[in-house]
């Protein structure tokens, strides 16, 4: 709750200007299954009617050799299907299990830096139940239960060690729930770790690690589930948590159907904190995602790449802070922009400032930072940043504003001073109601 009131607080922006004469405040919050086609085929003779009986008979053969081939290649799926990945909980927990939802290929991977990636191989969902009394607590106490298990690959090629602190959470859909991580389910020996090391947060440099973690829920969780939020920590450098690489891996884990159709419209999504942190579901209305315009600020270039509007729906978590936008709705937009530092001046990311001017002269606003990714750290000469930038507003205030403009800088140095003598690159954001 805590975390909730605090980002309540930053949904209070002055809109600036009106329209006429009076002023005008606008407050800113915030497998697929593939279908099975059965092929009733039957033998038809040739377009030129060539084809003899025995032509028939030998393709009827052919067909029923087909036909059988793959209903043995769909009970040999579903034996599959039933095979149970991680097995250490039914004998930590002395329990009986069932699979319930398995994902082969899952095809989650998330790169920290060029040479320092993860991934996620395999993931299965099952249920517990007639466990010992003292397994209960894996479960709110409850007889029965549910427990997420995942394989995930770390690939460190690149030439230092990194280190992990195990940093993970699944979020639910509706943002109200943390699944709780349950490592202890999984054999010690299967963990994500380096056996070259005593330090079970160290991973060697060019090598690759494969290891599994789980997480437990009650029923009543996993009834409310379809595509949680999995997020893996960033590693860091020289055991040192202030040396990130890069930011946190942010996964969709579909437990279903529906899931799998949550994650996908998802993936087409700019990953603002409404996606990746499960603050609101978002329907895009109108995109420009290939705009790529760019300006240069004494050699920094500075590139417009994109734009998504949504109407925004606030998650059961965080419907409170939306409050003040009315009965009308919320839009939101996300703009995506890319700095490229060519200059020989290094640059603080977080002071990368950004705001919107509202029909010329109407009014300006301003960011919502809460609701982007965190920006943090220099933008040293040679390196590039990707930014996504959200502005959010009253849908019935939206409606009759016409034009946008999207201004970036002044950039600054890390003690928030100026550089570039105060210059800033401007754009016209598109917009199509």
């Amino acid at each position: 709750m805590k975390k909730i009131a605090l980002f309540g607080t930053i949904f209070t922006v002055l809109l600036l200007g009106a329209c006429g004469d009076s002023d005008t405040d606008v407050n800113e919050a915030a497998n697929a299954a593939a279908e099975e086609n059965e092929n009733n085929n039957e033998a038809v003779a040739s377009d030129t009617g060539q084809e003899d009986n025995n032509e028939a008979a030998e393709t009827d053969s052919e067909q029923k050799d087909n036909d059988e081939a793959v209903e043995s290649d769909s009970e040999e799926a579903a034996q599959d299907n039933g095979t149970v990945l991680n097995p250490y909980i039914a004998e930590d927990l002395n329990a009986d299990v069932k699979v319930i939802y398995t994902n082969t290929n899952p095809g989650l991977q998330h790169s920290f830096s060029g040479d320092v990636s993860i991934q996620i191989d395999e993931y299965q969902i099952l249920h517990v139940s007639n466990m010992n009394e003292s397994s209960k607590v894996n479960f709110d106490e409850e007889d029965e239960g549910y427990v997420l298990t995942y394989k995930m690959t770390l690939v460190n090629n690149s030439d230092e060690d990194v280190y992990y602190a195990g940093g993970v959470s699944l979020q639910s859909d509706d943002g109200m729930d943390y699944i709780i991580p349950r490592q202890h389910l999984v054999d010690r020996e299967l963990w994500l770790k380096d056996d070259s090391t005593e330090d079970f947060s160290q991973y060697s440099g060019g090598e690759t690690f494969t290891g599994m973690n789980a997480h437990s829920m009650t029923k009543e969780q996993f009834d409310k589930l379809s595509s949680p939020t999995l997020k893996i920590d960033a590693f860091f450098l020289n055991d040192d948590v202030s040396q990130r690489i890069g930011e946190d891996a942010v996964f969709k884990i579909p437990f279903n159907d529906e899931g799998v159709e949550k994650a996908e419209v998802s993936s087409q999504l700019y990953q603002d904190k409404m996606v990746t942190d499960n603050i609101a579901d978002k329907e895009v209305f109108f995109e420009e995602t290939d705009l790529n315009e760019t300006e240069d600020i004494e050699g920094v270039k500075i590139t417009f790449n994109g734009v998504q509007y949504a109407n925004v729906t606030p998650t059961e978590a965080y419907k409170e802070s939306f409050s003040d936008f009315g009965d009308s709705g919320v839009v939101a937009m996300t703009a995506k922009l890319t700095v490229e530092n060519g200059s020989d001046t290094p640059i603080d990311k977080f002071f990368v400032d950004r705001k919107l001017t509202i029909d010329e002269n109407r009014g300006t606003l301003f960011n919502q930072g809460m609701l982007e990714p965190s920006y943090n750290g220099t933008l040293n000469p040679g390196e590039k940043e990707e930014f996504l930038t959200v502005f959010l507003f009253r849908k019935d205030e939206f409606e009759i504003f016409n034009e946008f403009e999207l201004q970036v800088g002044p950039l600054k140095d890390s003690e928030a001073a100026p550089l570039f003598k105060e210059k800033t690159a401007s754009f016209n954001v598109p917009v199509n109601r």
